[in-house]
């Protein structure tokens, strides 16, 4: 005997019970299943892109819009950036700008962090 089993007593060996199978499709259609919100990304031309990026916005999605074909024409640009300014403030989303060319413009309930993720440094 040795000192373990003095210690603990005399050990069972315990062997593991039948294991079954598991089917995993049935979770692996749920994943890849519709998502409830989508990051959709526009290029914005003209005004004729906003009813678009609204419906989409309406319907809980991210846009992420690119703006930068609009530098030229700071009149058509002001517009469209207040018409977004107005759709984020109606549904109480958010916008924000990212560089010079983007604009995120987000559903009811996402608000967009302005402070940038930044490293810690180490001693």
């Amino acid at each position: 005997m040795g000192l373990m089993e003095k210690l603990l007593g005399k050990s069972e060996r315990i062997t593991p019970p039948d294991y079954e199978e598991l089917d995993l499709s049935e979770y692996e259609t749920e994943i890849a299943g519709e998502a409830e919100t989508y990051v959709k990304v526009a290029e914005i031309t003209g005004l004729n892109e906003v009813a678009e990026i609204r419906r989409q916005v309406y319907e809980g999605n991210i846009v992420i819009a690119d703006i930068a074909f609009l530098k030229h024409d700071k009149l058509t640009l002001d517009r469209i950036l207040k018409d977004l300014k107005q759709l984020a403030d109606d549904i109480n989303g958010d916008i924000v700008g990212l560089g010079e060319d983007y604009v995120i413009v987000t559903p009811t309930g996402i608000k967009v962090d302005r402070n940038k993720i930044r490293g810690t440094k180490r001693a």
